[in-house]
């Protein structure tokens, strides 16, 4: 055996080992075969040559294409300069980039901070409430919401039936939410409305001890199942809390920098909150989150909110040039005509394929529930991992909804540069895998 035999096999077994040393178990669903080695644009590719359109944009972070070139150039150029300050220090970077993000802002959340993921970036804005609501001891969350996976945004999202955090997780307040495709009792969407909102008083004087300080949602709720709250409902919730004088926070690390359609859902909405997260979609694929805050907010004082790494110099500068290319391309309205297209071929599908029980945007989140019956509208979870299977065999990765919600979510979310003709053909994939997974009788 020469050198260079003895290299490979030594890659090949560190590889194996990796796989066996990894502390997280895969996640059910996930086809775990898959190494990928290279990404660019809306395809992924893996370590045996396999092509793939990637319809998750890797947990929706690349609303610009993998790898664009200006991000890449951005990020080492960079690197030649300075790869680590300490927050107490400015950069370069963090001075545009903050610069940048003021600019297109929506309201008065002219107030920026960092932090290096979604998880991070939601505490944050939970300190931030607790600061300016002092003797308010609780926040209020959805039943259905997701907000990561760290012992606190845990505890504030969707209930985990195996949740071995609890004696050491903050206390929040689950409410009841509309949900426009499944409304309680049989109730109109708009009457279901008024109920949860009613229901939201009720538990702000009734349901917790020591005041509220914030309420905290998601407008367009990500992996809870990719319920579009209406509008009437999120105007409600601000109304109550401008009257109580509780604060609003939106969770958009899901929903920001172009995936609605518009630069922010809060933009989408035409509602401004008090405070706002973002994430995923603005670092180009490098890692970075935080928040918006409200000029009328008390500022963190010195040492209260600080992170080692939170102002990344690299994500910084690929997050310049994210934003520019999301601004220049006019992604926004792109995004705003793909998912117009899909959702159309959506519809149009669902009369074919009597699987597809709700079809659902705006702009590029867009999904489809599905259904074993659309009258009783039971959740068709076989079908929606066939879905994703068969998906994978035919060269396209949609996402699929796992961890909360009904687990019968099909996800088409490629990056907001995606091509016209990637587009239908991820739909005509789909189309395809739905006719062949109701003529096997699977749901």
């Amino acid at each position: 055996m020469n050198v260079a035999q003895t290299a490979v096999k030594s890659d090949e077994y560190r590889i194996e080992e990796g796989k066996r040393s990894l502390i997280h178990d895969p996640v059910e669903g996930d086809n775990t075969k898959i190494m990928l080695v290279r990404a660019r644009g809306s395809h992924v590719w893996d370590d045996k040559g396999n092509r793939y359109l990637d319809c998750t944009s890797q947990a929706w972070s690349n609303n610009l294409g993998a790898n664009d070139p200006r991000v890449v150039e951005a990020a080492i150029a960079q690197l030649r300069e300075i790869t680590h300050a300490r927050p107490n220090f400015n950069t370069k970077p963090l001075l545009t980039l903050t610069s940048k993000l003021r600019e297109i802002s929506p309201g008065d959340l002219n107030r920026i901070g960092y932090a290096l993921h979604g998880s991070l970036a939601v505490e944050m804005a939970i300190k931030l409430a607790f600061k300016n609501r002092p003797g308010a001891q609780n926040l209020i969350v959805l039943q259905d919401a997701y907000h990561g996976r760290s012992i606190t945004t845990m505890a504030a999202s969707w209930p985990h039936p195996n949740n071995p955090f609890l004696p050491i997780s903050p206390r929040f307040t689950r409410v009841p939410h509309p949900d426009p495709y499944r409304p309680r009792l049989g109730l109109d969407p708009e009457t279901d409305v008024q109920l949860c909102l009613s229901l939201l008083e009720d538990a702000i004087d009734r349901g917790v001890d020591g005041g509220v300080a914030a309420i905290m949602m998601e407008p367009i709720m990500g992996n809870g199942g990719h319920i579009v709250l209406p509008h009437s409902y999120l105007q409600g919730v601000r109304e109550i809390c401008d009257r109580r004088g509780i604060l609003l926070i939106w969770d958009e690390i899901q929903s920001c920098f172009g995936r609605t359609g518009k630069m922010f859902a809060a933009d989408f909405y035409g509602i401004v909150p008090d405070i706002m997260t973002f994430g995923k979609g603005i670092g180009g694929g490098f890692p970075l989150a935080g928040i918006f805050a409200s000029d009328k907010l008390q500022k963190f004082d010195s040492g209260e909110d600080a992170l080692t790494f939170g102002s990344f110099p690299v994500a910084m500068a690929a997050a310049v040039a994210t934003v520019d290319a999301i601004i220049g391309d006019g992604l926004c309205d792109k995004a705003h005509a793909l998912g117009d297209y899909a959702t159309g071929r959506l519809h149009e599908m669902a009369r074919r394929r009597k699987l597809i029980g709700d079809v659902r945007g705006p702009g590029l989140f867009v999904s489809i529930e599905l259904v074993k019956d659309r009258d009783s509208k039971e959740p068709a979870r076989a079908a929606a991992a066939e879905v994703y299977r068969r998906g994978v065999d035919r060269g396209v990765l949609f996402g699929e909804s796992r961890y909360a919600g009904l687990g019968n979510l099909i996800k088409v979310k490629p990056p907001l540069d995606c091509s016209m003709e990637d587009m239908a053909h991820a739909l005509d994939v789909l189309d395809e895998v739905l006719g062949s997974i109701e003529a096997d009788g699977i749901a």
